[in-house]
């Protein structure tokens, strides 16, 4: 937990570590295996309003996160290339096992959070980060009606305006870090020489400073 903290500050270019502790906070039974999705949990946290400052930071992060998805996605090479450990089945069908696979669930999942909202919108076939602008636009006019008040429940999830702000960071980041995995996997295998990792994921992280 330490070691993800450390490299979630060191993607925002945070280089004064804060003091902080890792306790739980919250216990909760769900149906979905949670390294796929937390669809049926609602944070305490994720009910809290939100000023105007962390609205903004939460959607400067968002689409930050959706910026740093989008490059380690196109600057890989192999995008077809079969990553057989990834094969399995998860509540929404096939794990994707391929970084064109990746990308593409992760491009179609932009739209599943807005929908969360249950507001109407059409769900175009765009650039991923037109897209990525485009719910963030329909967040923020829902952050100025309603601020975080609102709690969304559809096909038994429990939603709230920050809960999906979190998640469009959180989808980018275990994703990001699959995508990150594949192209380690085939440096390994000799099919690349390097590779971009902008999450800093697959680099040295012995120390917060290290590179």
């Amino acid at each position: 937990m330490d070691q993800e903290v450390n490299l979630y500050l060191k993607w925002l270019g945070i280089e004064q570590k804060p003091q902080y502790k890792i306790k739980v906070i919250q216990r909760h039974r769900s149906s979905l295996m949670v390294e796929d999705a937390d669809n049926e949990i609602l944070l305490k946290a994720d009910k809290e309003i939100m000023n105007e400052e962390e609205f903004i930071n939460w959607t400067n992060i968002a689409l930050y996160s959706g910026k740093t998805f989008s490059k380690i996605y196109s600057d890989a090479k192999f995008k077809d290339f079969v990553d057989e450990t990834k094969i399995r089945k998860t509540f929404y069908g096939e794990n994707p096992k391929t970084i064109q696979e990746i990308f593409d669930h992760v491009n179609r999942c932009q739209y599943y959070y807005l929908s969360r909202t249950k507001i109407e919108f059409e769900a175009k076939d765009e650039d991923f980060m037109k897209i990525r602008a485009f719910c963030l636009q329909k967040l923020k006019e829902l952050y100025r009606k309603n601020n975080n008040y609102t709690i969304f429940e559809i096909d038994n999830e429990l939603w709230t305006l920050k809960k999906i702000l979190r998640r469009f960071i959180w989808h980018d980041r275990i994703h990001g870090k699959a995508v990150a995995r594949i192209l380690k996997k085939q440096k390994q295998l000799g099919m690349i020489n390097e590779y971009n990792d902008p999450f800093y994921f697959t680099r040295a992280t012995t120390s917060y400073n290290s590179e």
